[in-house]
């Protein structure tokens, strides 16, 4: 089971991401464990039990998170695509493709 934290702002809209994450990896039988926070939320002991943290595209610029983060956990951006739809179904696959994980359910490229 791979870990895998979702960050915005203000936690809204990773909250809104997050229980359609978990059933679009729960039916492709991929194993993601997400859970999602605020910008404000982060913290070293969070970062810690990561294995890959997606950040909202608009914090993924934010110096102040870059720095949060550090090199501590593999980041990325989520793309606008996947992320203004709330695209759950592509942000699984986007996750896989990130970890290099790559399950028989999500054999498809992103």
């Amino acid at each position: 089971m791979k870990n895998v934290l979702l960050v915005c702002g203000q936690g809204v809209s990773s909250q809104l991401f997050l229980g359609e994450a978990k059933r679009a990896a729960e039916t492709q039988r991929v194993a993601l464990h997400f859970t999602a926070t605020s910008l404000m939320e982060v913290t070293p002991a969070l970062l810690a039990e990561q294995d890959l943290v997606l950040l909202a595209p608009q914090v993924a610029y934010q110096a102040k998170m870059r720095a949060k983060i550090g090199d501590q956990v593999p980041t990325a951006m989520i793309p606008n695509d996947i992320y203004g739809w709330l695209n759950s179904q592509a942000l699984v696959k986007f996750a896989c493709h990130q970890l290099n994980f790559v399950p028989a359910a999500v054999a498809v490229a992103y």
